[in-house]
């Protein structure tokens, strides 16, 4: 899934400079590692895009490539997480640029 977090940057308890560094990146592991809570994950639904349409090349690119889909066919919400880091670095992209 797709998540645009441009307008949470602010206001992410651990600064923005956390969510650019991943921006862009594979950060399911990263969202785990951290230990977010089911309030930061409710969250996510606010700022639901939709799906993310990629080729299995462009999702490899990413850095996606299996490191966390383990034959379940599903990356649940962690598949989110990513996503939300790519439009956070694609808002803060074009916010730049306008």
């Amino acid at each position: 899934m797709v998540y645009d977090v441009t307008n949470y940057l602010d206001d992410h308890p651990g600064g923005a400079e956390v969510m650019l560094e991943v921006a862009g990146k594979y950060a399911d592991d990263m969202f785990e590692d951290i230990g977010h809570s089911n309030e930061a994950r409710k969250q996510l639904k606010q700022f639901l895009v939709g799906p993310l349409e990629a080729t299995e090349e462009e999702i490899a690119a990413l850095g996606a490539s299996g490191t966390s889909h383990s034959g379940s066919g599903s990356g649940g919400p962690l598949v989110g997480v990513v996503v939300a880091l790519l439009a956070v670095g694609l808002g803060v992209y074009f916010y730049y640029q306008s």
